[in-house]
């Protein structure tokens, strides 16, 4: 019994040893490939750090690289008396020892050929053949040895990298412990034999049974068991925590457990130990370094021993939780991006179950709804869908068959009886088994596109009905849209004109300064406002009152420019008969006035004449009987015997002086009679005369416009109004159509002295007219105030307008006021203004540009 029992402890100590040393030399082919692949790994990274991630390192050569290589492995120890780290590279068919070990070859050792068959050069030759993996085999000594290889790629040229150490330095520490155990184990049979044969049999089987399970259950359990002492050193570790902490091969015994612990406390003793784990009946997840250098989380379950009343001990059982704190984190933080991605969003999201009722809605959907969660909870969210699009959900997504992939437009409420319109798409969402599970619904607001497109089709047919003349131009000047009135009014149609320049309208009355004038104001982004005459496509001329602008995009480019035009021939024709009727409306009044005038000293003049005729035939009827007394006396000398006498009585008549004056008084009473008819004449010639203004404007002094105007008017005002005219004598002269200031200062005059008139009626009194000019600014400035009955609001609201008036029939038109505004406003681009007080009285303002107005 005693020699087998010896022969089965030789025998298990044997096969033991031989199975930990296939084992070992598994585990140090796997150590040195995975060594010579993270220094291969090193080596290509850094490399594409040089050449392919550009930035400070493009220029750092090959050599470079592989210089640090060698300075990373002589700082890195294979812990092997005999392993080596080898680079190489293959130059003109042979091998070129780069490294050994971290250290560079000289480049006199001879290269060696690629067909030797040793162990270091088969792993090198397999390497720089871009091959990796491990061999057994002898090398250059004859000594056999373990050989791990990889290629590297540096800057597209393949270098070779093997690991080697000899097997006999795997094998020495086996055969040591192989016969240690033996002679340990030949002892302890011998011995244990011997009480199990003499003393304790039962209790060496009771041993050996409580060992077996205790083995058993603390070696074969997967989960870390640690014993702690005081000093908060691990004193036991079983197989699985030696594994996971440190390694197949590491010992962890002797060390502090904090130093496992990814977390920071004070100390290392069992007392930080206690705080970082907690107390008894507590699991909590630690964060740990692994033996692979990852960061693994341990699950822990203490229970501590205590001595005296102190703690002593502790036992630690720790479950790995790597996989599921992973996972759980991973889920955590897929939950956190989707909610962040969802509460960022701006298109509404729901979530539903199968049946349609709510699982979750994103703040977006809350914020477009104005509801709650409650409101929204089951299937309330249908209740926020427009009543009249419901039927679009239950037609496209809970009576449809298949994926939903329609996006229907739709309406939802969003409170106060409003909505809004959205682009509603359903994506069914499954489960892990493929399964539908809900859905996922998605609302993104349209209300702005939908407003926009009525409003551009609202645009489009406001254009398209427009009374006036649209036409789009691009930035070359070719027309790209005209709209109906375009055609109706220049004759040619859509089609004749899109593609063409606007100058097929030209009628040749500007010159081309006013073009180029044109051109360069829109293509500097200004508006252009002007009149234009155009031709038609039959050969008409017309007139345009055109606004011509930029169209720019969203970012603010110029793309083309949109011109409005109004046709104001038959307008200009009107406004010019207009004032020719306001002209002769004055000129008949002033020519009334005037006939009046002259008409009184006319009537007595020819009465004076008349007298003067008659007067005439009486004075020759006496001095034909003072002749006839003369020749009396003459021929009586003995009734006058006084010589002296009759001699005066001769000479007191002239013969020849009574002659001329018989013959030239008349003549001079009717050339004076003549002269009467004429200015009678010139009467009547004034009522009729007519004529139009000027056609250009010129610098006019506006004192002397006042004064004419003042003296012509005169007959209008002097029976009840005093005329007071205080002129600015230092006022420059102003760009303007004489005629036409002319007669808005008449109109201002005749209104005043009609507005006293109707005040006085009645009264023996006199009322005021006075009259300003001064300079202000840019503007020459003239005020006609009145004494007069003034104007209520309503009436000056209106006072502009034409055919409106508040004077008897017979007495005005109504187009004085709107003619006068015209030729201010319109035609000099001044200002026209009322300050009234009904009652006492109005102040007309005028201003008028000195010079003519650059338009905008």
């Amino acid at each position: 019994m005693l020699l087998i029992m010896v022969a089965l402890v030789a025998a298990v100590s044997t096969y033991g040893t031989r199975l930990l040393l296939k084992t070992a030399i598994v585990e140090e082919r796997v150590r040195l490939q995975e060594l010579v692949e993270s220094q291969a790994s090193l080596a290509v990274e850094m490399g594409w750090m040089a050449h392919g991630g550009g930035g400070a390192h493009a220029e750092v050569t090959t050599e470079a690289i592989i210089e640090h290589l060698g300075r990373a492995q002589r700082e890195f120890e294979l812990k092997s008396r005999s392993g080596q780290f080898i680079v190489a590279r293959l130059e003109n068919g042979k091998i070129r020892y780069l490294l050994i070990n971290g250290r560079p070859v000289p480049a006199a050792v001879p290269a060696v050929g690629e067909s030797s068959g040793k162990a270091d050069h088969e792993a090198l030759r397999r390497a720089l053949a871009g091959e990796s993996g491990t061999l057994i085999a002898l090398d250059s000594r004859g000594v056999e040895t373990l050989a791990a290889y990889a290629p590297m790629i540096l800057n597209r040229n393949r270098f070779g990298m093997v690991a080697r150490m000899d097997l006999e330095e795997i094998r020495a520490p086996f055969t040591r412990a192989n016969l240690t155990i033996f002679g340990v184990g030949l002892g302890l049979t011998m011995f244990c034999a011997f009480l199990f044969l003499k003393v304790s049999e039962p209790l060496i089987s009771d041993l050996q049974s409580s060992e077996k399970s205790y083995r058993d259950l603390v070696e074969g359990a997967n989960n870390l068991i640690l014993r702690i002492n005081g000093q908060g050193r691990i004193t036991f570790a079983n197989s699985f925590a030696r594994a996971f902490l440190a390694g197949r091969d590491g010992e962890i015994r002797g060390r502090t457990l904090m130093s496992y612990f990814a977390v920071s406390a004070e100390g290392e003793g069992l007392d930080a130990v206690v705080e970082v784990i907690g107390g008894e009946g507590r699991q909590n997840e630690i964060p740990v370094r692994m033996a692979d250098g990852r960061e693994g989380y341990v699950s822990w379950t203490v229970k501590l021993i205590m001595d005296q009343g102190r703690p002593a001990e502790l036992l630690c059982i720790g479950n790995d939780a790597t996989r599921i704190h992973k996972a759980n984190q991973a889920q955590k933080e897929s939950e956190e991006r989707f909610r962040g991605l969802a509460k960022a969003s701006p298109v509404a999201i729901i979530i539903t179950d199968i049946a349609g009722n709510l699982l979750y809605a994103n703040e977006k959907m809350h914020e477009m709804t104005k509801a709650s969660a409650v409101q929204l909870a089951g299937q309330g969210w249908l209740n926020n869908v427009y009543r009249e699009d419901r039927k679009l959900v239950w037609k496209h997504w809970l009576e449809r068959v298949g994926p939903a992939t329609d996006k229907v437009e739709l309406r939802l409420l969003s409170g106060n009886g409003s909505f809004i319109w959205v682009l509603w798409q359903v994506v069914e969402m499954g489960n892990t088994r493929g399964k539908a599970a809900g859905n996922i619904h998605t609302f993104t607001d349209i209300t702005g596109i939908k407003e926009a497109q009525l409003a551009m089709s609202r645009l489009t047919a406001a254009i398209d009905q427009a009374a006036e003349m649209i036409v789009m131009t691009g930035l070359d000047g070719l027309m790209t849209y005209v709209n109906p009135a375009f055609e109706a009014v220049s004759g040619f149609s859509r089609h004749e004109a899109v593609g063409r320049p606007p100058s097929i309208l030209a009628s040749g009355e500007q010159r081309a300064e006013f073009f180029d004038d044109m051109w360069q104001t829109i293509t500097g982004g200004e508006v252009w406002k002007g009149r234009i005459v155009n031709r038609r496509k039959n050969g008409e001329r017309y007139t345009l009152e055109s606004s011509i602008g930029p169209i720019r995009n969203q970012s603010g480019e110029l793309i083309g420019f949109v011109g409005v035009g109004r046709d104001i021939t038959q307008q200009l024709v009107v406004e010019s008969q207009l004032r020719q009727s306001q002209k002769l409306e004055s000129i008949g009044e002033l020519a009334a006035g005037i006939a009046h005038e002259i008409n009184t000293p006319t009537q007595y003049v020819t009465s004076n004449l008349q007298f003067l005729s008659d007067s005439c035939e009486t004075y020759t009827q006496t001095i034909g009987r003072c002749r006839e007394l003369v020749r009396f006396v003459e021929e009586h000398p003995d009734l006058f015997p006084d010589e002296s006498f009759r001699e005066r009585a001769g000479s007191v008549l002239d013969e020849e002086e009574m002659a001329y004056l018989a013959e030239d008084v008349p003549n001079a009473l009717k050339e004076s009679e003549a002269g009467l008819k004429r200015i009678a004449e010139i009467v009547r010639s004034i009522k009729q005369l007519a004529h139009p203004g000027e056609l250009a404007k010129a610098f006019h002094d506006l004192n002397e416009i006042v004064r004419n105007a003042i003296t012509v008017s005169t007959n209008e005002w002097k029976y009840v109004a005093d005329m007071a005219f205080e002129p600015d004598d230092s006022l420059a002269p102003v760009f303007c159509l004489k005629g036409e200031v002319g007669q808005v200062v008449l109109n201002l005059i005749v209104n005043a002295a009609h507005a006293i008139e109707s005040k006085l009626q009645g009264s023996d009194g006199q009322g005021t007219i006075s009259i300003h000019t001064r300079s202000e600014g840019d503007f020459a400035v003239l005020e006609v105030s009145d004494t007069g009955t003034g104007m209520s609001a309503e009436v000056a609201a209106k006072a502009f307008d034409p055919f409106f008036t508040t004077k008897e029939v017979g007495k005005g038109t109504g187009q004085g006021l709107a003619i006068s505004h015209n030729v201010v406003v319109g035609m000099h681009g001044g200002r026209i203004e009322i300050e009234t007080v009904e009652g006492e009285g109005t102040t007309f303002t005028v201003r008028l540009p000195f010079e003519e107005p650059q338009e905008a």
